[in-house]
This record gives C-alpha cells, sequence and structure tokens, in this order.
C-alpha cells in the first residue's frame, strides 16, 4: 500500500501541468463582446460615416489629385505634375486675394472676439429675467435669417444713391458720398462694415455658456472681497473664458478664410482685384473659366494654410496657458 502511495505522487510529479488558456482568444473574446454590445451604436453612426466619406473625404482627395492635372472637367485630363502650383505661386491675382483676405480675416477675427462678448457679458449681468430673454432673442433671432437676404439688404444700402447716401444728404454731408463698392478704396471697408453691429449669434451664444457656467460661488467670493463689475470681469470671468476664446478664434478664423459669397454677391471680385478673395479665385477659376485643375490646387493651398494657422494658434494659446 505504501508502495503505491509513492508511485502515485512520482506519477502526479512527472505529469504535465495543464495549461494556461491562451491571451490571444480571450481578447478576440472580449473585444467581440464589446463589439456586440456596441452594435447599434456602430449602426446609428454608419450613415454618418458614410456620408461624409462621399461628400467630404472622396472630394478632398479627388481634388488633391485633380490639382496635378489640365483639366477642364470634361475632354481635357493631362497630367502636368506640379505645374499649377508652379504657376499659382507666380500669379499676382492670387496674392493680391492672399492680401484681402488677411485684412477681412484679421477684421472678423478681431470684430468677434469683442462685440459678442461684451454682449454676452452686459447680458450676464442684467438682473431681470424678463430682460435678459428679450436681449437674447434680439441677438440670436437674426441666425434663422439667410446671409444672402443680408448682403442682398446691405448691397441697397451701398447702392449709388441707395439708403447710406440719402441719409448722407439728409444730415449734410454730401461730401462724403462715395460709389461705396465700385471705388477700391471704399469697397474692403464697405463690406468689413456689413452686419454692424458685428454681433454674431453663434459667438455670442459660446460666451454666454460660458459665463453661464462660472460658479456661483467664484462670484459670490469677489463680491465679498468688495470687486467692482470691471474687476469682476477682468480677474474672474475674462480667465475662466479662456475656452471659449480660444475656440471662437479658431472657428471664426476658419470661417472667414474660405467665405466667398459675400464678396460675389456685392462685389465679384471688384473693382478689379481689389476685393478678390482666394476662395473667390478657385470659384472663378473653377466655374467660370473651367480651369478645374488649377482651381484644385488653389483649393489643396488654401486647406494647407488653414490647417497650418489653425495648429499654430492651438499651440501657442496652449504654450500661453502653460507659462502664466
Amino acid at each position: 500500500m505504501r508502495f503505491q502511495d509513492q508511485a502515485e505522487e512520482v506519477f502526479s510529479l512527472t505529469k504535465p501541468a495543464p495549461r494556461a488558456p491562451s491571451a490571444g482568444p480571450l481578447l478576440s473574446l472580449r473585444v467581440h463582446r464589446r463589439l456586440s454590445k456596441q452594435l447599434q451604436a456602430y449602426l446609428f453612426l454608419a450613415p454618418i460615416l458614410l456620408s461624409i466619406g462621399l461628400f467630404k473625404y472622396t472630394p478632398f482627395v479627388q481634388a488633391i489629385t485633380q490639382s496635378f492635372y489640365e483639366w477642364n472637367g470634361a475632354n481635357i485630363h493631362r497630367f502636368i505634375g506640379l505645374h499649377n502650383y508652379e504657376t499659382l505661386f507666380r500669379d499676382a491675382a492670387f496674392y493680391t486675394s492672399m492680401k484681402n483676405i488677411s485684412l477681412f480675416t484679421g477684421s472678423f477675427v478681431l470684430i468677434q472676439l469683442t462685440f459678442p462678448l461684451l454682449a454676452a457679458i452686459g447680458i450676464f449681468h442684467l438682473k431681470q429675467a424678463r430682460a435678459q430673454a428679450f436681449f437674447k432673442f434680439g441677438f440670436v433671432i437674426p441666425m434663422v435669417v439667410p446671409h444672402l437676404i443680408i448682403f442682398l439688404l446691405w448691397k441697397w444700402i451701398y447702392v449709388g444713391d441707395g439708403l447710406l447716401d440719402r441719409l448722407l444728404q439728409a444730415v449734410g454731408l454730401e461730401h462724403l458720398i462715395h460709389a461705396w463698392l465700385g471705388e477700391s478704396g471704399t469697397a474692403l471697408g464697405a463690406i468689413v462694415f456689413i452686419s454692424f453691429p458685428w454681433i454674431s449669434g453663434i459667438y455670442f451664444l459660446i460666451y454666454l455658456a460660458g459665463l453661464v457656467s462660472i460658479p456661483q460661488e467664484l462670484l459670490e467670493v469677489g463680491h465679498i472681497d468688495g470687486m467692482n463689475g470691471w474687476q469682476r470681469i477682468r480677474f474672474i470671468e475674462l480667465p475662466l473664458l479662456r475656452n471659449q476664446l480660444r475656440l471662437v478664434l479658431i472657428l471664426a478664423f476658419i470661417q472667414q478664410f474660405q467665405s466667398f459669397e459675400n464678396v460675389l454677391v456685392l462685389t465679384n471680385g471688384g473693382p478689379g482685384y481689389s476685393t478678390l478673395t482666394p476662395a473667390l479665385y478657385l470659384y472663378k477659376k473653377g466655374f467660370e473659366s473651367n480651369e478645374l485643375g488649377y482651381a484644385s490646387a488653389i483649393g489643396v493651398v488654401v486647406f494647407a494654410i488653414l490647417l497650418l494657422c489653425t495648429l499654430a494658434a492651438n499651440r501657442l494659446l496652449k504654450t500661453a496657458e502653460r507659462v502664466e
């Protein structure tokens, strides 16, 4: 009996240990379970991803490809390499459009960083809820008006013997009357002045949402410390609106840099090239001159500039926050 026990002990020692289950099948099983649980979410996202791929990324890739071709959209489709880009960087009209869009974009960004912010701060400091609701409605309702109608209205204001000229005549300032959109010296300023007092509804809501999210305790502490209204804005509200300011800066820059419908409706880039923008130049080359390959090259360059400027602005703002 003792010998049998010793034999069983030896056999158990020499018997190979059972293998642990492989990590690969377990990992794949976990991934499968997770995907099956989130299958409904992926099914909801599939149409959105498909539409983005078809109408956003596919044209973008095609534009990059066609920028290396001489292409008129119909019967001419000849590979020419970098010739479109070489021509573009020697094109005086393109550089004029870049100068114009720099002025448009700089003024637009500066306006959107100040006027909607001042409006949001003013409404946030109102004590009466009814007054707040009234002014919110007043600033937001223009968002439902199509931009084309606004541009046409301002074109009617600026046109010869229009509302602005008649107003100047009525107050005895006839010497200030100009062809506001027909003179290169006044056309740029006239376009910048459009939509006065320059309070965009979407940027106004971004600032107001940031102000509303400020903890009430901080405002009460400032009141206890004896801060007046200006000190409260400077030391509490503005520092807590950094993320909103960064978002507005990037959105306003992208919106204005690639815009062209305002110039198209008001001046069509004229007189001469005095109000031409890169996006309008792209439109003219592509759909008026049928130089779609050249227009694609303009689009690629504009995209590269937008991407680099956006990344640089984001990096600089984050670096400034770390330094502070």
